[in-house]
């Protein structure tokens, strides 16, 4: 029998690789089946220092899922999906954003109005009485800790908040200084390239035929990456459509925004002024989903 690849959306982010690992083995154990955990490519630094805390190795890079079965984790609109993916070869959905899915068949579907993707799978292995293995306990928490942004984020929900705390007690994690760790992990920018910075949490989205990316830099200090916002401002054009970078300072609890694109309709929508293509601080704009694909939703509906 053909396995089923367990995979998140492209431009992988820490909760989509954890979720592709931890749903390939909750399957494995439900169904009894072959469930292969995969990515759509390199991963971030924060990722990466999640991976080496819990002792897991990353999952494969599957470039072309061409006539492969497909389970989706943390994603399923089509624009995100990976290369070569096909309604028809998807036999599952997990997921914590807005649904927007068509296909031809029934599949197993379960969305959840939460912060994190991992807390669904969670959820999912505590209503089964399945077990998890240590080493997920800690990717799921240093998921956790990525969306919620040490739960500070406004996605961040009661149940998110009741995980989050029962992983960090059952390990005996300090989970505020891990979400440092990680944050501070993935804010390594000095010997990023501009591409690197603005891919290393970034969605495109289709607004009613309006294309634009959405990236998101967290970072405990935004000083160290002013120097290469006009490097970045060049790969943001070289996108050929409206792009955004979130700039989320993590100890401020605020946001710059860099928009190229259509800036002064995207300014006006956030109701902020820019220079140089570059907002002032945003106090409590911490999310994406939350605080910045609405706004454009609206805006271009």
């Amino acid at each position: 029998m053909e396995p089923t690849y367990t995979i998140g959306h492209k431009s992988p982010d820490t909760d989509t690789v954890v979720c592709a690992v931890a749903m390939a083995d909750f399957l494995s154990k439900r169904d009894k089946a072959q469930f292969i955990p995969a990515r759509t490519g390199r991963v971030n630094s924060e990722t990466q220092f999640v991976f080496e805390k819990a002792e897991v190795e990353l999952p494969q890079v599957l470039e072309d899922a061409n006539s492969k079965k497909l389970f989706l984790v943390d994603h399923n609109e089509k624009d995100q999906w990976v290369n070569g993916a096909d309604s028809e070869n998807i036999v599952g959905i997990v997921d914590h954003h807005k649904f927007n899915f068509t296909g031809g068949h029934p599949i197993e579907i379960n969305l959840k109005p939460w912060g994190c993707c991992a807390t669904v799978i969670f959820d999912m292995y505590e209503k089964e009485n399945i077990d998890i293995p240590n080493s997920i306990k800690i990717l799921l928490l240093g998921a956790l800790l990525s969306d919620t942004v040490i739960l500070k984020s406004p996605t961040t929900t009661p149940k998110d908040e009741e995980v989050l705390r029962s992983l960090a007690k059952e390990l005996e994690i300090n989970f505020e200084e891990m979400g440092m760790e990680q944050f501070k992990a993935k804010a390594q920018v000095a010997t990023k390239s501009a591409i690197e910075i603005l891919e290393n949490d970034y969605k495109e989205f289709d607004f009613n035929g309006t294309k634009a990316g959405i990236g998101q830099l967290e970072m405990p200090d935004l000083s160290e990456v002013l120097d290469k916002i006009p490097a970045i401002i060049q790969e943001m054009e070289n996108k050929g459509m409206n792009c955004i970078l979130m700039l989320t300072d993590i100890i401020q609890e605020g946001s710059k925004l860099v928009i190229v694109g259509q800036e002064t309709t995207i300014a006006n929508a956030f109701n902020v002024k820019l220079e140089n293509n570059v907002s002032e601080f945003i106090p409590g704009m911490m999310s994406r989903k939350k605080q910045v694909v609405p706004v454009l939703t609206s805006l271009w509906e």
